[in-house]
């Protein structure tokens, strides 16, 4: 009897984020950066080898420097986190996270107006719905799973 994996599901959320100071009342607008949706992934990300791809790598070193690193092997998820943080923003993005060389999860930053989250571990999915309510499925087409 052989066991199959459960399906890839993917969630597009919007990368800038409204948020108000319950003192003032003030509302602040911040991005949703890579090293922050590093972070989310916690304990499942930690071992994993990412493989980086940007569509501007030429107009940016830290994106070229990136796109460097993990070519080969991969990057590991602190090297990745190091070299991301605190705000990089790569406008369109892939980043693609490894196990064992098995494809396990994919954030893909579009146009630094939405994310993608694509991965078949429900506790991922789970984390990204608590964090980002506005998460929901991916439209069909809008990219290959």
């Amino acid at each position: 009897m052989t066991e199959t994996s459960p399906p890839r599901q993917s969630l597009t959320f919007a990368a800038w984020r409204d948020s108000s100071d319950p003192a003032t009342g003030q509302v602040t607008r911040r991005y949703v950066t890579l090293a922050e949706l590093l972070v989310r992934l916690g304990s499942f990300g930690l071992g994993l080898t990412w493989k980086v791809r940007t569509d501007h790598p030429r107009l940016d070193a830290a994106c070229a420097a990136l796109e460097g690193a993990s070519t080969g092997v991969g990057i590991g998820t602190l090297e990745l986190l190091a070299q991301a943080a605190p705000g990089l923003q790569t406008v369109d993005g892939d980043f693609r996270g490894y196990s064992g060389g098995e494809l396990v999860v994919t954030l893909r930053e579009f146009d630094s107006t939405s994310w993608d989250v694509c991965t078949a571990d429900a506790r991922v999915l789970r984390e990204v719905r608590e964090n980002y309510p506005d998460a929901a499925p991916t439209p069909p087409g809008d990219w290959d799973m």
